[in-house]
């Protein structure tokens, strides 16, 4: 049996060459923006992760600041702020207290020390958390006031 072969185009235009280069065109720059867009969301989360790391820099500082007995003796004694500086190891985040003593005032009634010889001092706590690597430094600062109550040694109001 005999088949009829199509017949062979005398002239052909090339338009599959063309529509598959526009195509192709047209992927390259999906894959272009894809990965670009992928580069800005990993800054991003970088950024974040940074800055989250800042904060708890600072806390940490503010933290370590309260619980610091000489450090708040030191402030107690100041006429300036007084700074400390928090070891957290790690190379990337540094962590800074700056406490400013704010005066004092009697304890009140209901203390076993009694009304005169306790006061409360009040101290203003401002921690620094500082992050970053790869070009990318964040800070953030975040302040707590404390007091803690004591045997009077004289009023400094």
């Amino acid at each position: 049996m005999h088949h009829p072969v199509p017949p062979i185009p005398r002239r052909q235009r090339g338009i599959v060459l063309m529509v598959a280069l526009v195509m192709l065109v047209v992927i390259t720059l999906l894959a272009i923006m894809t990965l670009g867009s992928a580069t800005t969301e990993q800054r991003i989360a970088a950024t974040d992760q940074f800055r989250n790391m800042g904060f708890q820099g600072a806390e940490s500082a503010i933290e370590g600041a309260m619980t610091d007995v000489g450090h708040l003796s030191a402030a107690l004694v100041s006429t300036t702020p007084v700074s400390r500086s928090l070891n957290l190891g790690t190379t990337q985040v540094t962590a800074t207290a700056v406490t400013t003593y704010l005066g004092d005032s009697p304890c009140g009634v209901g203390w076993s020390l009694g009304t005169s010889s306790c006061s409360a001092y009040h101290f203003l706590i401002q921690g620094t958390g500082t992050a970053g690597a790869s070009g990318v430094n964040l800070s953030a600062v975040t302040a707590q006031g404390v007091f803690r109550r004591a045997p009077s040694f004289g009023s400094t109001n």
